[in-house]
């Protein structure tokens, strides 16, 4: 059935449910067949009551029927059909607010599900944003770890290298001092071969030994026996020596000073730095530039012949491969003051 809004007609049922846009006012249902209005209204005789039915919508959505039975015999003083109309209006707003209240319920639950859906998300996503960062940090770590390791590596390596430079270093002077060694040995046999003259000779031994071990002071002094009584220390040769030093005129006792005290013992005093050197003070003038020294015998066959002194080293000291050096140097110079009769011989030359 269409039509305008409160239009009469024969009522079916079909209609009721396919056109509610018409039945906003109570229609009489008279002309329904008997068996729809006892379905409808079981219990009820058609023939008795006045059935009037009214479509109950919201929004232009059906929402059910109201179906009105009255009294055939209150029909004559039956009330106006405006308040049956009001009370279908009424029914038909309380069902549309029960309707949108569940709605509402119906999206506040989708809402909080929504949440929960996100609040699901969002915390699997900040657990693996936290997962994903605690690897991070694990592999941040292990990395840092690797590289505090290679830096120590590298550090240790740096400080080997650098060790192995230094002992390369102190190997190559080794091997330049030992060649200088070799050099002033062959220099020394080769100018006694030739017959060179003594004081020449005393000359060579002080300057080569000077050059070779980088001493600007050095001294030779050898014992005259001309007074068997009272031997003493005579300069023969030195480089460095003060300008006041009259070599002709150097007389030292044995036991009177440090080349004194060597030529007494026959012990060498070699010292490195200051404090090595309290027992044995040097003369202390000007022409000291160091406070180490090496002061060693010279000696032959068992017989003290001098003492060969080295002071004032460029390095400011020496080491103790220098040293023992020194000491092979002091043998071979004593082999040549005997061999070459330099005691005799130089001076008997001074007078």
């Amino acid at each position: 059935m269409r039509g305008s809004c409160g239009a009469r007609a024969p009522w079916t049922g079909r209609e009721a449910q396919s056109d509610v846009t018409v039945l906003l006012s109570f229609l009489d249902v008279d002309g329904a067949p008997a068996w729809v209005l006892r379905d409808l209204l079981p219990g009820i005789d058609p023939e008795r009551y006045w059935v009037r039915v009214r479509a109950i919508a919201h929004d232009g959505q059906w929402l059910g029927v109201l179906v009105v039975a009255e009294s055939r015999r209150w029909m004559l003083a039956r009330r106006a059909e405006e308040s049956v109309d009001a009370g279908g209006d009424v029914l038909e707003l309380c069902l549309a607010r029960a309707l949108m209240m569940r709605e509402r319920a119906q999206a506040e639950e989708t809402r909080r599900q929504a949440l929960r859906s996100l609040a699901d998300v969002t915390t699997g996503r900040m657990r693996d944003s936290e997962r994903a960062a605690e690897e991070a940090r694990g592999a941040a770590a292990a990395a840092q770890v690797r590289a505090d390791a290679l830096e120590r590596a590298a550090a240790s390596a740096t400080e080997m290298l650098m060790d192995a430079h230094v002992d390369l270093d102190r190997r190559a002077a080794r091997h330049q001092r030992q060649t200088r060694v070799l050099y002033l040995l062959r220099k020394l046999l080769e100018g006694n071969a030739r017959g060179m003259d003594p004081r020449a000779l005393a000359e060579e031994i002080v300057r080569t030994v000077s050059e070779a071990f980088g001493g600007g002071r050095c001294s030779m002094l050898l014992i005259d026996e001309s007074d068997p009584a009272i031997p003493e220390l005579r300069l023969c040769a030195g480089v460095g020596l003060p300008p006041v030093v009259d070599g002709a005129s150097l007389r030292v006792p044995l036991g009177t000073g440090i080349s004194g005290e060597v030529a007494r013992s026959g012990i060498a005093v070699v010292v490195r730095d200051p404090a090595e050197g309290d027992p044995h003070r040097l003369v202390g003038d000007e022409w000291y530039t160091g406070d180490a020294f090496v002061s060693l015998p010279l000696v032959c066959r068992g017989h003290l012949l001098g003492v060969l002194n080295i002071t004032n080293f460029r390095s400011g000291t020496v080491d103790d491969y220098e040293v023992e050096q020194l000491r092979l140097v002091a043998l071979c110079v004593g082999l040549l003051v005997d061999h070459a009769g330099l005691q005799e011989r130089v001076f008997e030359a001074a007078g």
